[in-house]
């Protein structure tokens, strides 16, 4: 079975990576969705950034003209996971890349941006578009973004906040969102998954921004965790406090096609390990408040999907 490192992607190179980084910046921020800044112009507050981008994503939705998905996945991969801190996104930069500029199509994706910003109250403020011809094969392009946004000191999601039997709650994907396409591109081009496949593998990222923010506004969350490269166990770990443990029922999340069909050509546990499986948004609070968060996100069918235990096997997230 071909597998992500096969396909071109080494996480285990990136997690190395990052644990270097770690020892190079000395700073609590690394490891965390976006990093938080304290400024001594406003005390009671931190402003928060983070830069992502949409990855070879952009390939095939560029190769169809789907220049607004673009669009749409990379502020998606901005600001989901700007707002696992509990901020509110206040304005946006991107970075286009490309090896002979098209006017209309850097034209519509900016205008794209814009437009779609505009939903969730942030400020497209500037950006740079570069001509690298040489260095982007001919006829590609790439993107790049900045978001920064701003969040009360006494109002960030902190996962110290997590208790035993607060309760799990998923957000579902519309598909595998912006990760893992090397490897889906790999499985396409063998003619493993069919053009079908490929139309609901790149579905838009869905945005989860004006949600959480609702919630954060009520109190109700204590911490959320944006499912992307690494997958389910990998990001929700990374807001799980020692000595607890979360966890998760596979079978409570709901069932797409696609999911099932790179289960059967990766392995369930490659699978795993590379997509978010259709879970895009993971949301820990108190049991009594559920039923309000359900309500909250219902657009994006929200499901129970675990509970956290006391962690007796030093084991952060188990998945059953």
């Amino acid at each position: 079975m071909l597998n992500y490192k096969q396909s071109g992607v080494d996480i285990d190179k990136a997690d190395a990576l990052t644990a270097i980084i770690k020892k190079t910046v000395a700073s609590d921020n690394i490891g965390m969705f976006a990093g938080l800044y304290e400024h001594p112009f406003i005390p009671e507050y931190y402003l928060c950034a983070c830069t992502d981008g949409v990855g070879t994503k952009v390939i095939p939705l560029m190769e169809r003209g789907l220049i607004d998905t673009i669009a749409v996945d990379l502020i998606a991969m901005n600001l989901n996971d700007m707002i696992c801190t509990g901020a509110k996104p206040m304005f946006f930069l991107d970075y286009f890349a490309t090896s002979v500029l098209d006017i209309d199509i850097a034209a519509r994706f900016i205008q794209a941006l814009k437009n779609i910003l505009s939903k969730y109250n942030c400020m497209l403020l500037g950006g740079e578009t570069a001509e690298l011809n040489g260095l982007i094969t001919k006829g590609h392009f790439d993107v790049g973004g900045f978001a920064v946004g701003i969040v009360r000191k006494d109002k960030v999601l902190r996962k110290e906040n997590i208790t035993e039997d607060d309760i799990v709650i998923g957000l579902k994907s519309s598909g595998p969102h912006s990760n893992g396409y090397t490897l889906v591109r790999k499985l396409h081009e063998q003619g493993l998954l069919c053009d079908e496949d490929m139309t609901e593998a790149l579905q838009p990222t869905n945005i989860y921004v004006n949600e959480v923010i609702d919630l954060c506004n009520k109190q109700l969350l204590k911490v959320s965790a944006h499912i992307t490269g690494g997958g389910l166990a990998d990001n929700l770990a990374r807001v799980i406090p020692e000595g607890l443990s979360a966890n998760i029922f596979k079978k409570n999340i709901p069932q797409m096609s696609i999911f099932e069909k790179l289960a059967t050509l990766v392995g369930e546990e490659e699978a795993y390990k590379t997509f978010n499986m259709g879970v895009g948004m993971c949301l820990i609070a108190s049991p009594e408040k559920v039923d309000k968060i359900l309500a909250i996100c219902a657009e994006f069918e929200p499901f129970i999907l675990g509970r956290m235990e006391k962690d007796e096997e030093n084991c952060s997230i188990r998945l059953r």
